[in-house]
């Protein structure tokens, strides 16, 4: 798992102007006002991801139980923006920061490097999170791995320094040899997003990894949102899985060992005529509970929204999100081809 960090506050009006946390074109997220502290509690799950595309899964087809509910209304959703937010000053304060020695580069992908791999370095990302990253592989190989409480106490004074809200975060703390991780999930009202800071802590309580993101959540009110029966019959029309039903990944699947394994070569194909029939996995589901909350979409571009969505149950007891806003507010448009090809060279073909 990838790790945060955080960074001495140089001064207000800088870390305003660098980070973008003190703009005040963003409204403020309702957060967590007590954050919590879990201890290796996988099952915690963030808000799930709608559209994407998950491995192995068989083919879901959906229908809405006769009693599901059906009313529409409006709801919440939430941008990721990058507002007034300098990478290049950003990567300079955090190499300032954590002592990454060399001069600010800008990369063809649109990241901003400090330092070199086989030292420390710093990656400020052109995402729309702002996403940064810091490592230094030769920090921490002496001394003790911090106790949980300590490096908790380390994670949130560098965060609250980095100007990070921290009492819209919760907090889990990982302790494992060599190091201890502090994860400072965002949080919108109690519940936590996909986005967090993380903090490394190695031995002698030095920082080996950390990163974190710049941007800001900011609130975009009244999506209006489609009844959940509707929105499981648009599921099924043509293209429309591309924004769910999703399913939840919640927590790990354990095997069943009392299942003797077959051989993949032992299956016989069913036959029309004596020729073999092609065969697709899929699951008849029937939505049997809906209760409406958020999910968070990746745009093509790259852009995190985070958008109302439905949270199903279906018979078999599985769970699922699904996308609620209305067709107004959904664009389905080609994709960029990365490798245009010449139609000259398909004719010398």
């Amino acid at each position: 798992m990838a790790v945060v960090a955080g960074v001495v506050l140089v001064a207000t009006l800088l870390i305003g102007m660098v980070i973008g946390r003190s703009s005040a074109t963003v409204p403020a997220v309702p957060t967590a006002v007590t954050p919590t502290v879990v201890v290796q509690e996988p099952e915690v799950s963030p808000l799930p991801v709608v559209g994407a595309v998950m491995p192995a899964q068989p083919l879901a087809m959906f229908t809405a139980e006769q009693s599901l509910a059906n009313e529409r209304g409006r709801a919440a959703g939430y941008r990721v923006v990058d507002t007034d937010i300098d990478r290049r000053a950003l990567a300079q304060l955090l190499a300032e920061t954590f002592g990454v020695d060399g001069p600010v580069v800008a990369e063809p992908s649109g990241n901003w490097r400090v330092g070199s791999a086989n030292g420390g370095s710093i990656v400020v990302r052109g995402d729309a999170q702002a996403s940064w990253m810091f490592s230094d592989p030769t920090i921490g190989d002496l001394g003790r791995v911090p106790a949980r409480e300590a490096a908790l106490k380390t994670a949130r004074g560098l965060l609250g320094d980095l100007g990070v809200d921290l009492a819209g975060v919760d907090w889990q703390v990982d302790a494992a040899t060599p190091r201890t991780t502090v994860i400072a999930w965002q949080t919108i009202k109690d519940q936590r997003t996909q986005m967090a800071w993380r903090v490394s802590i190695g031995r002698r309580g030095a920082i080996t990894e950390a990163s974190g993101f710049a941007g800001t959540l900011q609130p975009v009110p009244g999506y209006p949102v489609l009844g959940a029966a509707e929105a499981v019959r648009r599921s099924a029309q043509p293209g429309w899985s591309a924004f769910g039903p999703t399913p939840v990944a919640e927590g790990s699947e354990v095997s069943d060992d009392s299942v003797e394994p077959r051989s993949p070569f032992s299956a016989t194909s069913p036959t029309v005529g004596g020729r073999p029939v092609a065969v697709a996995t899929a699951r008849e589901l029937v939505a049997t509970e809906a209760e409406l909350g958020l999910a968070e979409f990746r745009q093509p571009s790259g852009e995190i929204l985070i958008l109302p969505a439905y949270l199903l149950t279906a018979n078999d007891g599985s769970r699922w999100t699904l996308l609620a806003i209305t067709n107004a507010y959904v664009k389905f448009e080609p994709p960029t081809p990365l490798n245009p090809v010449d139609s000259s060279d398909i004719r010398s073909n």
